[in-house]
């Protein structure tokens, strides 16, 4: 008969490095530290699990609509945060502390962008701008399609055609003599046309006369020699302005310093990518698009890295980098494959992480680390420890942040956020979170909801935390175990807390330990004199507390504090045991 030596106990569990969940394998194969569950418990960069903060209502709008886009920063002086809920567009003024409403939209998810001193709002049917006072459409660019045109015509081609406007202007060098001018168009439409001769106004039919069908001018006196004759009319050609405005998602990029904006997201054009005229947020050409593989699978996000742009499809992913047409005289982008078999599923949805884009496809998070050439190794899956709690979700929906303050990675989907702390890569979630849209105002971080616009701050909500270690079975499978207590180091603070439940092979429910582990410092902050202890030390504290743990195999363990208006952060957790005989 096999005999023991029992007289030895094994080395006690200690864990005072956190590593957050783990999904990828199961509850008996994980690491020491590592969790099979872990919510509104976040991993600080020294791997201590902390409750997370709660949130508050910053703004509440009396309604359910979701809040369709946010914006914070200073215009015409003035520090502040815009915001888009049930058709109508907010600005609230840090200063004054006021929440104004400034105009309407369309009540749609929208985009809203900083660009040469205005904000623009793109929300799939309007395209709007607001210069810190008023709130309007666009304004369209007048191109100018031809310059040092003889009146008989032709001309130097010179500005495309806007896609936002009919509008067009040409520019004419007099001779003295003809008094008929031919435009670059015909079948004009009947709005009235402009004209200048040397900057001084002239108006139809008192100075000149159209034929609109052939768009020829007829001046009642010729323009003098060497005269600058300028010519404007309109002529809108269908859809062309739908090819802007129906667009979704924008971003800023170009060579130099971001001098273009790049839009995408058109359900009618789904895999159609447009920039602007350099610097002009007001001028789309018509010549400035590229269509980027089948119309069958959308683009759906298009972020900048270094000096090019990846390219995110349903399917697939591309990347494009400016060249200077010699013959256009324009910076074009022309688009190359990088994987044909990676993309990214939810719109507007990538994130630039440690200078890594990351995408959603396939039930995983994808991060970047090579997109110089076309390869399928240039990407890899960072979310495996998720793997359960993905592949139930649908991706196409989630609305992400990059809390660069903390080094987190967000994936909100439903009321849920996954979380990558890619400052000491370890994983987990935050619930009671549903968020529209995130901003970080000032390192703190607000989000978007339905109705609302809520913040994170304090303590100031019950916070279902909680966190299950794995099972462990001290590296012996076929022994019994008794532990008798357990050490636990907490952070002090004015009001902290900890409960540990633990749980064995031979039992279904979870047994509380013998004693909360508590501590309240004298803070007259938060004086509450049922709980008042003096107590002034602030450095770590450890616990001794008994459980009765007999005769098993396999032990897990879970803390929760769950308490309203309290902090927690756990520093150490310490259990020893004693063997006995071969379990049955």
């Amino acid at each position: 008969m096999a005999t023991f030596n029992l007289s030895k106990p094994p080395e006690p569990i200690e864990i005072s490095t956190y590593l957050g969940i783990n999904e990828a394998v199961g509850e008996t194969e994980i690491k020491l530290g590592e969790a099979t569950k872990q919510v509104n418990w976040r991993i600080t960069q020294n791997h201590k699990p902390q409750k997370r903060t709660g949130h508050k209502t910053f703004i509440n709008y009396a309604n359910t609509k979701n809040v369709q886009g946010m914006w914070r920063g200073t215009i015409a002086t003035k520090n502040i945060l815009i915001s888009c809920n049930n058709g109508k567009v907010y600005e609230y003024n840090f200063s004054t502390l006021l929440n104004a409403q400034i105009g309407t939209m369309t009540d749609a998810k929208t985009t809203i962008f900083y660009f040469e001193s205005k904000l623009y709002f793109l929300n799939g049917v309007e395209y709007k701008e607001y210069d810190g006072t008023t709130f309007r459409d666009v304004d369209p660019y007048v191109p100018t399609v031809a310059i040092g045109t003889p009146p008989a015509g032709g001309g130097t081609p010179f500005d495309a055609i806007n896609l936002l406007t009919g509008k067009k202007k040409q520019e004419f060098f007099a001779d003295g003599i003809a008094t008929v001018y031919q435009l670059v168009e015909s079948e004009i439409d009947s709005d009235t046309m402009t004209c200048t001769i040397n900057g001084v106004t002239k108006t139809e039919i008192t100075y000149f006369t159209v034929v609109r069908s052939t768009g020829i001018v007829t001046f009642s006196v010729a323009p003098a020699d060497e005269a600058e004759v300028i010519l404007g009319w309109t002529k809108v050609e269908a859809g062309n302005s739908d090819l802007v405005k129906k667009n979704k998602y924008a971003m800023i990029n170009g060579p130099g310093n971001d001098t273009a904006i790049f839009l995408w997201g058109n359900p009618s054009a789904k895999n159609r990518r447009s920039w602007s005229g350099t610097l002009k947020a007001n001028y789309f050409p018509v010549i400035n698009f590229t269509l980027i593989g089948s119309n069958e699978f959308a683009i759906t996000d298009i972020k900048p890295q270094y000096n090019r742009q990846i390219i995110f499809k349903q399917d697939r992913t591309h990347y494009s980098y400016p060249e200077w047409n010699l013959t256009a005289k324009e910076w074009d982008y022309p688009v190359y494959d990088l994987n044909n078999k990676v993309g990214n599923e939810a719109y507007n949805a990538v994130q630039v992480v440690r200078n890594n884009p990351v995408s959603l496809a396939k039930q995983s998070w994808h991060e970047w680390t090579s997109t110089s050439v076309e390869d399928e190794r240039n990407e890899s899956v960072i979310s495996e420890r998720l793997r359960i709690s993905l592949s139930a979700l649908d991706l196409s929906t989630a609305i992400t942040f990059d809390n660069q303050r903390e080094k987190e990675y967000w994936c909100n989907i439903g009321s849920n956020v996954y979380i990558w702390n890619y400052g000491n890569d370890t994983m987990y979630v935050y619930s009671n979170i549903s968020g529209t849209c995130f901003l970080d105002v000032g390192g703190v971080i607000y989000y978007g909801s339905q109705g609302t616009i809520e913040y994170f701050e304090g303590t100031c909500e019950v916070i279902d935390d909680e966190i299950i270690t794995g099972f462990n079975a001290w590296g012996n499978i076929e022994l019994r175990k008794n532990s008798r207590e357990i050490f636990t180091s907490i952070y002090p603070d004015s009001q902290t807390s900890l409960n540990v439940f633990y749980r064995t092979n031979r039992q279904e429910a979870w047994k509380p330990i013998s004693k909360l582990m508590e501590y309240r410092l004298f803070d007259l902050n938060n004086v509450n004199f049922n709980n008042f202890s003096f107590a002034t030390n602030r450095n770590p504290q450890t616990f001794r507390r008994k459980i009765r743990a007999k005769k098993y195999t396999y032990i897990q363990f879970r803390f929760t504090n769950g308490r309203l208006g309290e902090t927690c952060t756990i520093l150490a957790f310490k259990v020893s045991a004693e063997m006995q005989g071969v379990t049955k």
